[in-house]
């Protein structure tokens, strides 16, 4: 069994190792530290939505077109937008090849 003074003397190399630790572990403590002050200039931040505002007035057309539809080639309505793919093959259903199914671009 150990004798009382082997306890007394560990407790006091404990406390001597704890107090001189101390400073070391608050120097490192996150809390301690501030983080730095950054200053952002917002004063011209409102001059990039201002522009020339118009207002537009409809006026009725002086003269009625009798034929306002315009006359489309059949093949110009089925053709495809450059970078699309079709979504139906034409090799299986080439009447729904026109139909776009995936555009890339």
């Amino acid at each position: 069994m150990a004798r009382l003074s082997d306890y007394v003397i560990g407790g006091l190399a404990v406390t001597a190792v704890m107090l001189g630790a101390l400073p070391a572990a608050q120097g490192i403590g996150a809390a301690t530290k501030r983080a730095p002050t950054v200053q952002v200039n917002r004063a011209a931040k409102g001059d990039r939505l201002v522009g020339t505002q118009s207002i537009a007035v409809k006026r009725p057309p002086a003269e009625t077109a009798r034929d306002t539809t315009p006359i489309l080639d059949p093949a110009a309505k089925r053709r495809l937008m450059d970078g699309c793919e079709p979504m139906f093959s034409p090799v299986t259903v080439p009447s729904m090849a026109h139909i776009a199914g995936r555009c890339v671009g």
